[in-house]
């Protein structure tokens, strides 16, 4: 990411910069090579001055949090060991991250808003492989398929997307992911989404009941 001018505004682009970090930091191991330099950047204190979305001061709030839980003694392995018990199992996870749980009656996956989004995706060239056999609809996938379309100036595409696969649960998701982890890293996450998603309304102009 590049240092953000102040007063600078999200654009497209800036959006596509912060999603594809958001799908790693919901898909990815903390160890993992597209996560640690975020994890380096909130230790060293700068996330405030390199996220595009959000105010500095609600920025810098946010990086503190995340940065309290860096601090502890084997910090990485305790991330790790949390981002498998709330992604990953082999317990029941606390919050799944897949939206059909959110959005169907009886909370299944692959339901019929999964296959609504894999004819999104289809219909829009988009092909999300994982290499794992699960459903489009995980979060950290959802923000990854945002970037591949805000990197290509598809807004139409990317509001589409965010109105109608994503911001229709992402709500009860955070919720249920605040809740589901004490990790002060996690937590601030959550809050860095929610930021995110909400300067992503106004720079595509989505109301707030989409």
């Amino acid at each position: 990411m590049t240092p953000r001018q102040p007063d600078a505004t999200m654009g497209l682009a800036e959006f596509a910069a912060a999603a594809r970090v958001l799908g790693a930091l919901f898909y990815r191991a903390p160890d993992d090579t597209s996560v640690r330099p975020f994890i380096d950047l909130v230790a060293r204190g700068e996330l405030a001055g390199l996220w595009p979305a959000g105010e500095p001061a609600a920025l810098d709030e946010i990086g503190a949090t995340m940065r309290a839980a860096l601090g502890a003694p084997n910090a990485l392995l305790v991330l790790k060991r949390e981002h498998q018990r709330l992604f990953i199992g082999p317990d029941e996870l606390p919050a799944p991250p897949w939206g059909s749980v959110y959005l169907e009656e009886e909370r299944t996956l692959f339901g019929e808003t999964t296959e609504a989004l894999q004819d999104f995706l289809a219909a829009e060239g988009v092909a999300l492989d994982s290499g794992q056999q699960e459903p489009e609809d995980h979060i950290g996938l959802l923000f990854w398929a945002a970037a591949l379309l805000a990197e290509e100036g598809r807004e139409a595409a990317v509001r589409t997307l965010l109105a109608d696969h994503l911001l229709s649960w992402s709500g009860l998701y955070l919720q249920a992911l605040d809740e589901a982890t004490t990790n002060t890293f996690y937590r601030g996450l959550v809050a860095l989404t929610r930021l995110t998603l909400a300067e992503a309304r106004t720079l595509l102009a989505l109301p707030e009941g989409a």
